[in-house]
């Protein structure tokens, strides 16, 4: 990466993730859409992923307002695995592990373990298991990919043994969640731009590719101006604001174990669900401190919001599958795919509401 930048925003690839063609095309509308209307002068980087301290300084970022996304202490902490404890304090954990932090978060996330061997990865599933099915979910996954669901423990001898995927990535980190019936996920964010802040609640989207699997489908967001504690306040369904709540905790305990955290886009998933015994439960899934799914969304809401004639705007990010899908009136197109092949989406699309 290269040094300081200046004259508005710059988009920054990060090394380490390839990117889809559709994210690409949302990272680079994101920052186009940036430079016209909310950041027009000074140093603004959007780089691709959340950065390391060390990547910040090279790009000569020393404000929160310089740019969009996250930086991180240590490589772990941008990831899943930061919401969970490990089995014991003698598991294996990668450098800068706090083994105090994730049991802060008990009864703010989802029941589950995080694991870096094999070993422990059984421990934790054995845990779970006598409860019902639990979701494994590699640590660099995204937008619902590398996660697989275990009914017992034999089936998971059989996963590592057949899924190649799963045995390369155990040393990297696995999450391990009992999973959830009837789902539904959230998303709660807090945005800080240089010319404003915002928060929101949203819905997110399922959808499903050409061979039938599950992938996010995009997201509604309803924004506000400020803070999620002044989001809460316009919240009056129960469900609704215990999400934003338990969001909320997870971000100040984030800042209380990891005081080097810097970030101005916060993105949380909250699922909300029943478990094989019918208990409904409710829980922060994972953290994104990077541009994501959501930003087109994120960014026309702030267009919206910055005129100052709003104080609550509903905007909508949509992916889709389908061979001929075709964007509705009043949205703007973000990726339109030039064939039908792979598995990614065929066309994206974001809209603010009226």
């Amino acid at each position: 990466m290269i040094g300081v930048f200046g004259g508005g925003p710059v988009y920054v690839p990060v090394e380490g993730r390839q990117l889809a063609e559709h994210e690409l095309a949302a990272h680079h509308w994101v920052v186009a859409r940036l430079a016209c209307h909310l950041v027009r002068d000074g140093t603004y980087v959007v780089p691709s992923d959340t950065l390391s301290v060390e990547q910040a300084y090279a790009l000569g970022i020393h404000w929160v307002d310089q740019f969009f996304g996250g930086i991180v202490p240590f490589p772990f902490v941008g990831t899943k695995l930061v919401t969970h404890p490990l089995v014991a304090m003698h598991a294996s954990a990668p450098e800068g592990w706090r083994h105090q932090h994730p049991h802060r978060l008990s009864g703010v996330v989802v029941p589950g373990w995080g694991a870096f061997s094999v070993t422990d990865l059984h421990e934790a599933a054995g845990r779970l298991l006598g409860e019902g099915a639990v979701r494994l979910k590699l640590a660099e996954g995204r937008g619902g990919g590398q996660q697989w669901v275990v009914p017992d423990l034999a089936s998971l001898k059989r996963l590592l043994e057949g899924e190649a995927a799963l045995a390369a990535g155990i040393e990297a980190g696995v999450v391990v969640e009992r999973d959830l019936r009837r789902p539904v996920t959230l998303s709660v964010g807090h945005v800080v731009l240089p010319t404003l802040s915002l928060s929101y609640l949203g819905y997110q989207r399922e959808a499903r590719d050409r061979h039938g699997a599950s992938r996010y489908g995009g997201s509604r967001l309803c924004c506000i101006r400020g803070s999620l504690s002044m989001l809460l306040e316009t919240l009056g369904e129960p469900r609704e604001r215990l999400a934003v709540e338990q969001a909320s905790a997870y971000h100040e305990a984030m800042f209380e174990a990891f005081p080097e955290l810097v970030v101005s886009r916060a993105n949380y998933d909250v699922i909300q669900g029943f478990d094989a015994r019918g208990n409904w439960h409710s829980g922060v899934l994972e953290q994104s401190w990077r541009i994501g799914g959501a930003s087109p969304a994120e960014i026309v809401a702030a267009e919206a919001l910055s005129n100052g004639k709003r104080q609550r705007v509903e905007a909508t990010y949509v992916e889709c599958y389908e061979a001929d899908a075709v964007a509705p009136e009043g949205a703007e197109v973000v990726y339109r795919a030039t064939s039908g092949d792979g598995d990614a989406p065929t066309l994206t699309y974001v809209k603010v509401e009226a």
